[in-house]
């Protein structure tokens, strides 16, 4: 059984809304990638992406638990200003 208090590896699926303003979502969608580039740099994102031809992208995050997690999800930049969702969260623990 996995006790998700401890240190756990989530990938998250985000999807795009339908955009009501291209230039905002775009600038927003930039923030995202950045938000999530500085989460890798500072050891937290293994790996992120897109999916092949979807307005989807997927990251893999390594947290301490979740607590940190939502924290993470919770400055997401897209999420909060509403232009993409979180469709799907999957906590995984590597052996």
């Amino acid at each position: 059984m996995i006790d998700y208090k401890n240190p756990h590896q989530v990938m998250l699926f985000f999807e795009q809304k339908q955009p009501k303003n291209k230039t905002e979502n775009s600038e927003c969608l930039t923030q995202q990638l950045n938000y999530y580039q500085k989460l890798k740099s500072n050891g937290k994102v293994t790996v992120s992406g897109d999916l092949y031809n979807e307005n989807k992208i997927f990251v893999i995050l390594t947290v301490s638990c979740d607590s940190e997690l939502e924290d993470i999800i919770n400055n997401d930049p897209a999420l909060k200003q509403n232009i993409s969702e979180l469709v799907r969260a999957m906590p995984f623990v590597t052996v």
